[in-house]
């Protein structure tokens, strides 16, 4: 399951260059294994997963709940600041996202709450910017 997108984020006290991911995405289920052999059906979570990378597919991701980045949106338009940069994107071309950074981290705990998950389970998100760069977040239910 993957997307790709553009993001910047604040590391370091810097704001990076726009750049963007062939970002994956990762479920691991922990829980109770049911009469088959199985915590859950792979093909529903799956089903499930794609429908939000769809949304993040080819868009620029953008943090709503930043204290340093500042997002305002203008008719069909957004605006971006941030130090001395300011972007202009399309409205249509953004997935402006309730989190404070655009981290793989914040990736990972945003698309856990945008997923619905059987009851009773331990599950981890990992959003992956490359191979050897992931970042995860477990919610237990």
């Amino acid at each position: 399951m993957s997307f790709s997108s553009a993001h910047f984020v604040i590391s370091g006290g810097e704001c990076e260059a726009l750049h963007g991911h062939n970002y994956s995405v990762e479920v691991i289920m922990k829980g109770v294994l049911d009469e088959l052999g199985m915590i859950v059906d792979f093909r529903d979570v799956k089903e499930e997963v794609a429908k939000v990378c769809k949304v993040f597919d080819h868009k620029v991701l953008l943090p709503g709940f930043s204290s340093s980045i500042k997002v305002e949106e203008d008719g069909e338009s957004v605006h971006v600041s941030v130090e001395e940069k300011k972007y202009q994107f399309p409205l249509i071309d953004c997935v402006i996202l309730p989190i404070r950074s655009t981290t793989a981290e914040h990736l990972a705990q945003y698309l856990s709450t945008q997923i619905e998950f059987p009851e009773n389970l331990e599950v981890t998100v990992c959003v992956s910017e490359s191979y050897g760069s992931s970042g995860c977040y477990t919610d237990e239910k």
